[in-house]
């Protein structure tokens, strides 16, 4: 049997998620074909082999929906697509289930297999789909916009040491940018995001001097009021500014000036929510790919037990041969070996055709 026991962003917050968290080491310790799977969004164990006996005094057992069997995989299958994820088609998703199963001490054949194909249709989707296509998030549609200026030996300056800014300079340095200044103004803060993550931390009263040499400046602040305005960046040269913080901070006077493009949080939400609703629009081939996927697994599972009812129906059968045999001999001796012969093929084709009709139930 497998079960999973799950909870997620649709019925608890970070918080209350954080608080059904399990330590990893002890988990392991205690449980052998089991999975934990841990995010900022969701709580799952993966269990397969077990009765829901042997599970039930698991911690906060009553807070989690049980789904089993078949349910439970086709679950595991829409997780792994990405359709489970709060942001639809995200792609971090298989690389955490990846992760999971690495870590796990699976001993169980066709759990392994489960997983395997779980995997493989993960990536499936995202090959023959384009459900994890476009930005759909304020921060990486930040960055896809500041792809179409060219990214590749430009100077970004990020305006920003926060959650929003981390992400972004994350994405930023998968895209050969020639450097990543990082302006904060807990100077602080920016220098342990330019440590981490291989940027150049500027004080915040040197900005202005940061702006002269950023071709593209990407703002993520948490101001209560406009950081850039038109008299500050009247004198740089031509420049895209991304505005993605809330509230603003760029002043509108800003796209006065003809040598700076500016674009807010505004413009960067149309290109999410455009991403999203194309990303929606792949969710029946994604439901298509998983189906036959799923189908696919169970011939395969089918399969396999064939395999090892035959190895066992084969084990059995060889034991039974030496058993029989080793009779025989010990008969040859004091009957007639004719009558000895007759009676062992008897007995060994009775018992053969008992075994089979086992293997076979």
């Amino acid at each position: 049997m497998i079960i999973v026991l799950k909870a997620d962003y649709k019925k608890y917050s970070v918080n209350d998620l954080e608080k059904l968290r399990f330590n990893e080491k002890e988990f392991y310790s205690k449980y052998e074909n089991a999975i934990l799977l841990q995010t900022c969004n969701r709580v799952e164990l993966i269990f397969y082999g077990y009765s829901l006996d042997e599970i039930k005094n698991i911690k906060n057992f009553e807070k989690f929906d049980l789904l089993l069997e078949d349910e439970a995989i086709l679950h595991l299958f829409r997780l792994a697509a990405g359709l489970e994820s709060m942001i639809v088609g995200e792609v971090q998703i298989l690389g955490q289930i990846k992760d999971a199963f690495l870590k796990a001490n699976i001993k169980d054949k066709r759990f392994e297999k489960i997983m395997l194909k779980i995997i493989h249709t993960g990536q499936r989707v995202r090959e023959e789909t384009e459900i994890s296509k476009g930005s759909v998030s304020i921060g990486s549609a930040a960055v896809e916009l500041a792809e179409k200026f060219g990214l590749e030996g430009k100077n970004i300056l990020l305006i920003g040491a926060g959650e929003m800014a981390t992400l972004v300079i994350k994405a930023l340095k998968e895209k050969n940018v020639k450097a990543i200044i990082i302006a904060n103004r807990t100077y602080e803060k920016a220098l342990k995001l330019a440590k981490e993550l291989g940027g150049i931390a500027v004080r915040f009263d040197k900005l202005k001097e940061a702006l002269k040499y950023a071709d593209i400046v990407i703002s993520a602040t948490s101001a209560p009021h406009p950081i850039l305005t038109k008299e500050r960046v009247m004198d740089i040269e031509e420049t895209i500014i991304i505005d993605i913080a809330n509230p603003r901070d760029t002043t509108d006077d800003i796209r006065e000036l003809k040598h700076i493009k500016l674009f807010t949080i505004d413009d960067l939400k149309i290109i999410a929510e455009e991403n999203l609703k194309r990303r929606m629009k792949e969710i029946p081939k994604v439901e298509k790919i998983i189906k036959e996927e799923f189908e696919n697994l169970k011939k395969l599972l089918k399969e396999l037990e064939i395999e090892e009812k035959i190895k066992d129906f084969c084990i059995n059968l060889e034991n039974l041969r030496i058993r029989e045999v080793e009779k025989a001999k010990k008969l040859l001796k004091t009957r007639d070996p004719e009558r000895v012969l007759e009676d062992f093929s008897r007995s060994f084709c009775k018992k053969i055709i008992y075994d089979l009709k086992r293997v076979l139930k």
